[in-house]
């Protein structure tokens, strides 16, 4: 027969209960495991989980104030080790996240990583090679404004025709690309362009300048050949439509295989033209 306990005694069982040590409680839970009824037991397990979980709580928090209270030894060096040390970095060492970027070294093998490096598409290098070309043209375009507007100008100077200036104004690309070149001699990092293509850019350059003069002046002044008149125009205009497509190549993706290198590959593309054309 299953014994009923009433909740009056349960009631003062439980004030029992909480007044015995832990000890006391798993002998009480021996004695009473032979009820047939659960309710005993129950308060009894409530109670010792209870006192079990508040002195886990009490030994962590004791074992947290040790540790905090532990005083730091210096590290010292193990002769068992063979020499080896590992360092430390500080608080004052370590990087932060907010760390100025601009005071990183830059170290000689990223300026050549860079100087060697390009960029596709590279704009940047792009821009940097028209304003040197518009650099070139406006210095010449301002000589010759001041020798028009100057009042010692030679007598001589009216006489200059535009025909006369125009064989002469397809070198002016060379000579921006080395004006270039001696301003910029002591920059640490230089576009690539003017590392590596400015002497293929300048033979694309002077063609694509020559070609543009042609249409200006009728007549075409090639590598090994002159004409004037319809040949002259179909010359200009594959020459020019070949050296813009070079000049574009080298700062854009258009073609890996075509790529510049030296300019020899459009001298010979102009040579085929004018032999062509013949």
């Amino acid at each position: 027969m299953t014994t009923k306990f009433t909740e009056e005694y349960l009631k003062g069982y439980k004030e029992q209960i909480c007044k015995l040590p832990l000890d006391e409680l798993y002998e009480v839970l021996d004695i009473i495991r032979k009820d047939d009824s659960p309710e005993r037991q129950n308060i009894v397990k409530a109670r010792i989980a209870e006192i079990e979980d508040e002195e886990n709580e009490t030994d962590a928090e004791h074992n947290f104030v040790q540790f905090e209270t532990i005083p730091k030894q210096p590290i010292e060096s193990n002769p068992d080790l063979n020499d080896i040390q590992i360092s430390v970095p500080s608080s004052e060492q370590a990087p932060t996240e907010n760390e100025d970027p601009s005071n990183h070294e830059i170290t000689q093998e990223e300026i050549d990583s860079y100087n060697n490096t390009q960029s596709m598409p590279d704009s940047d290098g792009c821009v940097s090679f028209i304003l040197c070309m518009a650099t070139g043209f406006g210095i010449v375009l301002f000589t010759l404004v001041g020798f028009s507007m100057g009042a010692n100008r030679s007598a001589g100077f009216h006489d200059l025709k535009l025909i006369t200036i125009l064989p002469y104004i397809k070198y002016i690309p060379i000579g921006a690309i080395l004006l270039f070149c001696f301003f910029t001699k002591n920059n640490i990092v230089r576009d690539y362009w003017l590392n590596h293509l400015k002497f293929a850019l300048g033979i694309a350059s002077v063609l694509a300048v020559n070609a543009i003069t042609t249409f200006i002046s009728g007549t075409y002044s090639g590598i090994y050949r002159c004409c004037s008149g319809t040949p002259a125009y179909m010359l200009a205009a594959g020459i020019l439509l070949f050296s813009i497509l070079f000049i574009a190549n080298a700062f854009y993706p258009i073609s890996k295989k075509i790529r510049p290198k030296n300019g020899l590959t459009l001298i010979a593309l102009a040579l085929i033209l004018e032999t062509a054309l013949r």
